[in-house]
C-alpha cells in the first residue's frame, strides 16, 4: 500500500465551519476530486451521511467509471474509491480532516506496482488544487 498526504493551510477569512459544509457537501466534493468529469449519479445510501455514487470522468487513458463513496464525519469527509481499470484494480482511500487551521488529507492507495506510482503520482500532483477549490468555495 502507497500513502501520501496533502495540508493546505485554511486562510484565516474562511470559517471552519464552511469548510466543513464544503466538505460535507457531495455534489462540490464531486466536481472537485473529479475536475474531468463526465456525469455522475447516485447509487445508495444517504448524501447526508455516507453514499456511493457511480462517476464517469475522462482519463489520460479514456473515460472511465468506478464507484465513489463518501462518508461524513464530524472533521472532514472519507472518500473511497473503487476503480477497475484495464490494467487492475485500485483503490484509493482518502481522509479529509480540517485540523490546528489546516485541510489535511491522508490518502492510501492500493493496487498494483504500476497503479499505485501512477495514482500516488496524480494525488500529489492534482490534490492541492482540489484543496485550494474547496477553500474557495468555503469562503462564499
Amino acid at each position: 500500500m502507497s500513502t501520501t498526504n496533502v495540508s493546505t493551510p485554511i486562510p484565516a477569512e474562511v470559517e471552519i465551519s464552511n469548510v466543513l459544509a464544503a466538505l460535507h457537501n457531495h455534489d462540490l466534493m464531486i466536481k472537485t476530486l473529479c475536475p474531468a468529469l463526465i456525469s455522475y449519479e447516485f447509487e445508495s445510501g444517504d448524501p447526508k451521511t455516507q453514499a456511493t455514487y457511480s462517476v464517469t470522468d475522462k482519463k489520460p487513458i479514456g473515460q472511465t467509471t468506478y464507484k465513489l463513496t463518501l462518508t461524513n464525519v464530524e472533521d472532514g469527509v472519507d472518500s473511497l474509491v473503487n476503480a477497475k481499470p484495464p490494467v487492475g484494480i485500485l483503490t484509493i482511500a482518502g481522509k479529509w480532516r480540517v485540523k490546528d487551521g489546516m485541510l489535511t488529507e491522508d490518502v492510501e492507495i492500493d493496487g498494483n506496482f504500476m497503479m499505485k506510482k501512477m495514482a500516488k503520482g496524480n494525488v500529489e500532483k492534482t490534490h492541492p488544487g482540489q484543496h485550494t477549490q474547496l477553500l474557495e468555495q468555503a469562503k462564499a
